[in-house]
């Protein structure tokens, strides 16, 4: 074969390999773009299902997290702690008092799958979806308290 045809068929594989990531990108942010928020009921029907899929971390201060929190949320401050044990990689949900999109932009970065709660605490209580009260931020767990 002429090598013309070699570097045709080499150039070919080259394009379709480009089109196939291009589209396998475009298609996980579409992904990620649609879970940016996630309905109270739906995030209790989430957690009731599957009870260790989804991470809580709540923004809220402490006196307020102490008051009442989702089942199985961590309270952590901004800007997040070095070594904080949190997995960056699992699904994510922030928690805040009103649903605030700016304390979650400035908390989505840290995290691969984050979604914000809509309405925040708020909505959630409005809701009549169960809450846990009680101390379970991150320096707890690092004394080894349960909360």
């Amino acid at each position: 074969m002429n090598i013309r045809w070699h570097a045709f068929y080499l150039s070919l594989i080259g394009i379709l390999l480009v089109a196939l990531v291009w589209q396998g990108a475009k298609s996980q942010r579409v992904t990620l773009g649609l879970e940016r928020e996630v309905a109270p009921t739906a995030l209790y029907g989430a957690i009731r299902k599957s009870p260790g899929k989804h991470q809580i971390v709540d923004l809220r201060p402490a006196a307020e997290f102490e008051d009442g929190h989702l089942p199985q949320a961590v309270r952590i401050a901004i800007p997040l702690a070095p070594g904080a044990p949190l997995d960056r990689y699992r699904p994510t949900i922030v928690v805040t008092d009103t649903g605030d999109p700016g304390l979650f932009a400035a908390l989505a970065g840290e995290f691969k799958l984050a979604a914000n709660l809509e309405g925040g605490m708020m909505q959630w209580r409005m809701s009549r979806l169960p809450e846990v009260s009680g101390l379970t931020d991150i320096e707890g767990m690092r004394r080894g308290r349960a909360g």
